[in-house]
């Protein structure tokens, strides 16, 4: 096998290596903000459903003292 050949694998397969181990912690990175994505907009939904609901009951209070 001559040089060339042999430094053009090496390179092919620290490339492949490198590509793989960035793949892995940029899925990993992903998958951490998509939890913390749904973490909040669950949070936030719940907290707008509950102002909800008491606005509704406090309309309802009002309503009724009419």
């Amino acid at each position: 096998m001559m040089i060339p050949d042999v430094l053009h694998r090496t390179f092919v397969a620290y490339g492949l290596f490198m590509g793989y181990a960035v793949h892995r912690e940029t899925l990993a990175k992903g998958r951490e903000a998509e939890a913390k994505w749904r973490e909040q907009t669950t949070a936030s939904f719940y907290e707008e459903a509950k102002e909800l609901a008491l606005a509704e009951a406090a309309q309802a209070v009002f309503r009724k003292g009419s």
